[in-house]
Parts: structure tokens; sequence; C-alpha cells
């Protein structure tokens, strides 16, 4: 399932305060709903966070070793190497411990990795594959509803991306842009040329 539902901001949203900087919702501007637990957002502010501001939620931003917060967490929570078992290692964030080479805390997802950044297998992101199916599709039927359609999910699965380093699939969600664009365009040539046909 896709992280987020991005929108115009309807009656629902209007006034409510964004997750992330509490400033109101207002009618028609772009906004972001988490799909998990149906929290609010400025479109930029879910963008720029990468993910939902609720701490417990699935789509939560997952933190960085480099943080300050998970720097400081490291350094006042490292547990003793003899507390923990053969082949175990401590979260530097939580301390729970997981198995040598494990690239995310299971408990607290943080990225283990000395740079800070995910090396692990990763899976295409919900919407990347969809979004090139319908961008190929479109291209030779129904494109005026197809490439919005592919716009949309390729948007979906870069946002998942962006909170989730396990999720892969840039190239689709690109590919899937382009089509969608491709879609529209070829669309409009189509209606305008017959147009200028029946004017004749």
């Amino acid at each position: 399932m896709d992280a987020v539902r991005t929108l115009k901001a309807n009656m629902k949203l209007d006034g409510k305060p964004c997750g992330w900087c509490q400033a109101a919702l207002r009618l028609g501007e772009d906004a972001a709903v988490c799909t998990a637990c149906e929290t609010g957002y400025h479109g930029r502010c879910w963008d720029t966070k990468a993910g939902c501001a609720t701490a417990e939620c699935v789509n939560a931003p997952l933190r960085r070793l480099d943080d300050p917060e998970a720097k400081l967490a490291a350094a006042s929570a490292r547990p003793h190497a003899q507390d923990l078992g053969p082949g175990l290692v401590a979260c530097p964030s939580c301390r729970v411990p997981f198995a040598v080479g494990t690239s995310i805390c299971p408990a607290c997802r943080t990225i283990t990795s000395p740079d800070g950044i995910y090396h692990g297998p990763k899976t295409n992101a919900p919407g990347a594959v969809a979004a090139l199916i319908y961008g190929i599709i479109g291209l030779f039927l129904c494109g005026v509803v197809l490439g919005p359609l592919a716009l949309s999910k390729a948007r979906a699965a870069r946002n998942a991306m962006a909170s989730n380093p396990t999720l892969g699939g840039e190239g689709l969600a690109t590919a899937g842009t382009v089509l969608g664009i491709v879609d529209l365009v070829l669309w409009a040539l189509i209606m305008l040329t017959r147009a200028s046909q029946v004017g004749q």
C-alpha cells in the first residue's frame, strides 16, 4: 500500500494543523494524508520531511546515525559488549540487539551502516511498476486517463522511496513520469487535430 495519499485540501482537511509544521491546512492547497494513521500534512512538508511525523507510525522517516538525536542516544545508551550474545550487536540508537550485518534496526528502524546509508537489498516501491504500465498503455489507449494515473503512481512511489530506503524502482517511476507526460501531450495533439478537421 502507498505510504501517502496526495490531494488538494478538501473541507475535511481545511483548518486542520499540518502534522509537521502545525500551520493550518487551507482549502485547495496541495496536501498529503498518511495512509497508515490518516494524519494530514502540507504536501511540501511531507516531501521535505520524507514521511509521517507520528513517531510510532510505519510511515515515519527512518532515523540516520548521523542525526544529532541518534548520536546523542547512541552516546548515552550504548550497551557493553559482554551483555550481548555471540553474533549480536546493539543498535546505537535504541540498544536493541540484532544479528551482525543487519542493515536496519528491527526495533527503531535506524540505518546501522557507518555512513548512514542503506546498502541492503531493495524491492520496488508500491506504484513504481504500475506507473510504467499505465504510461505504456496510455500511449495506445485512453491517454487522458492513464497519463495522470501514471504520474500519480510515480509520485507515490517516489514518496515511498524517500521514506523507506529498502524500496527501489526510481528508474521505473521516472519512466512512468515521462510516459505519463507523453500520454497527455499526445492526447492534446489528437484533440487539436480533430478540432481543426471539424473546423474545415
